[in-house]
């Protein structure tokens, strides 16, 4: 009976054990690329290249010059997304079932929010600051909400905007649009 009793002890504390144990899956490197993910690190080494070539123009030949810094930031840009590209070079292609880049980086809620920023440039200098402000938060939040918690939406656009209004046009001193 005591064996028998070690046995579900151990048992238990097996199963105790590996619901304790953390889900680590988001550590692990993923086996296919992302759409872009090659044409991202080149963009970002030609970008640090260009911010190092504009470093040049500011030197004077010290460790003291104004273009130290931008020479640091534009010599990491440039090692960090050489090792991103050598990582992903790694990596097996893209899935056919993956999305492609364009459905990648813009997927319908994102298209939508930027169509109501778009809306919101266009009616601010129509309706002012408050109006404008005020339809814009709320039409996105109860969009985001998928038409759910339409009354939550409508408070707390009015108290973030009341926020806003009282930061930036009474201490700031702002004129607001």
């Amino acid at each position: 009976m005591t064996g028998n009793n070690a046995t579900i002890l151990d048992n238990t504390n097996t199963q105790t054990s590996s619901s304790q144990l953390k889900d680590l899956s988001r550590y692990v490197p993923e086996k296919r690329r992302k759409p872009g993910e090659i044409g991202f690190s080149v963009i970002c080494f030609m970008l640090g290249t260009l911010g190092y070539y504009f470093a040049l123009d500011m030197t004077s030949g010290q460790f003291s010059s104004p273009s130290v810094f931008p020479k640091l930031a534009s010599t990491l840009i440039m090692i960090f997304s050489a090792i991103n590209f050598w990582k992903a070079c790694k990596k097996e292609k893209p899935a056919d079932t993956d999305p492609g880049l364009l459905e990648y980086l813009m997927p319908i809620d994102v298209t939508v929010i930027i169509l109501m920023l778009v809306g919101y440039c266009f009616f601010l200098p129509r309706f002012h600051f408050i109006a404008s402000s005020y339809a814009f938060m709320v039409i996105t939040m109860v969009y985001l909400h998928r038409g759910k918690k339409i009354l939550q939406a409508l408070l707390f656009s009015a108290i973030a905007l009341a926020v806003l209004v009282g930061v930036f046009r009474y201490i700031f001193l702002v004129i607001l649009p």
